[in-house]
């Protein structure tokens, strides 16, 4: 038996002194269960406590991940891929997603916040 992977990935997400925002709808028939979470990086966004941005994705209202770029997140370099820890709430059937539902993207700024050029994948496996 071989297991089935999906992946969301949202739009590209560019800028500096703005917010941005995305939104994607599961668009299989079969239900998933989230198993990692990405933000590929484009530019090099450096770890600031006052300009800074942060990065979420939620699913179903539920916090996926958040990640901001300030010391104590961290930068991130550019031409990556880091994988990102899901929030505490992302157990059981929290992780699990089916026809419809919504899954959305933020990219939000502190202070004047850095240029950015991001987008967010999230692989599911296909539930069995």
């Amino acid at each position: 038996m071989s297991i089935m992977f999906r992946a969301i990935r949202s739009n590209v997400m560019a800028g500096s002194n703005a917010a941005d925002a995305a939104v994607a709808v599961w668009p299989y028939t079969e239900k998933g269960i989230l198993v990692r979470a990405y933000i590929e990086n484009l530019t090099s966004v450096t770890a600031d406590n006052s300009d800074n941005i942060t990065v979420t994705a939620t699913q179903n209202s539920t916090t996926i991940f958040s990640r901001q770029t300030n010391d104590a997140g961290g930068t991130l370099a550019a031409n990556s891929c880091p994988e990102q820890t899901f929030g505490t709430s992302m157990v059981g059937d929290k992780l699990e997603v089916t026809k419809g539902d919504v899954v959305s993207f933020a990219v939000a700024k502190a202070g004047t916040g850095p240029a950015y050029e991001l987008n967010v994948v999230l692989v599911y496996r296909l539930a069995n």
